[in-house]
């Protein structure tokens, strides 16, 4: 095994796992732009906390139980219940015309764990993701057979890249509110408040999907 080259492509595929802009991001744009980095932070490890156990459910064998519809759909109505109160709590602060920095929902640094945990919990469609990284790492010959060792070794680099991208991005959003006017603000959140309703929605009608093909 070339054990360079099986790390650093385990974690370019993390990172660009995590580029796609979901709730974890919208969250973590909330706080970093409420000048609550360390909160952005704990969002970013809940989120990474979650992809990798789902890593752990995938790798070791037992993905089969959360490939069925119904599971999954259970997982999508979930993830609409938790993004449609996300998106309230977002859009009922924009009156104030700024992120409220007073909000402890925002700060807290426990809560905000928990909510990455919880929004990227709802996708347990992250297991075909390292069941393809697996394959890829195959494919290119850069190991053979995954024992224990490897396998830790891969969840911990892939989940690196993606929580390396999380915290970029936070310190980018972080230290460029210097820059963002109070008008400039109300519509960014408005337009983040938006964005988690339209992917409830999302959920809630793939997850009716699912249900009625079964």
């Amino acid at each position: 095994m070339n054990r360079f080259w099986f790390v650093f492509i385990a974690f370019f595929m993390g990172f660009l796992t995590a580029i796609p802009v979901g709730a974890a991001q919208i969250e973590i744009a909330k706080r970093s732009l409420s000048n609550h980095l360390w909160a952005a932070y704990m969002v970013a490890l809940g989120t990474v906390s979650s992809d990798v156990m789902y890593g752990f459910i995938a790798m070791f064998g037992i993905a089969p139980y959360l490939e069925k519809k119904a599971v999954v759909a259970i997982f999508g109505f979930f993830a609409t219940a938790v993004l449609l109160l996300l998106a309230f709590f977002t859009l009922k602060n924009n009156g104030a015309g700024i992120v409220d920095l007073r909000r402890p929902a925002l700060k807290s640094k426990k809560l905000s764990l928990a909510i990455g945990f919880m929004i990227s919990v709802t996708n347990p469609m992250m297991i075909v993701w390292w069941l393809i990284g697996e394959k890829l790492i195959r494919e290119l010959g850069l190991i053979n057979n995954f024992t224990t060792n490897t396998v830790l070794l891969f969840l911990a680099s892939a989940g690196l890249g993606i929580l390396s991208y999380l915290i970029a991005i936070s310190n980018i959003l972080y230290w460029s509110k210097k820059f963002i006017s109070n008008a400039m603000m109300k519509k960014i959140n408005y337009g983040l408040g938006l964005a988690l309703v339209l992917m409830a929605f999302y959920f809630l009608i793939s997850s009716i999907h699912k249900l009625v093909t079964l």
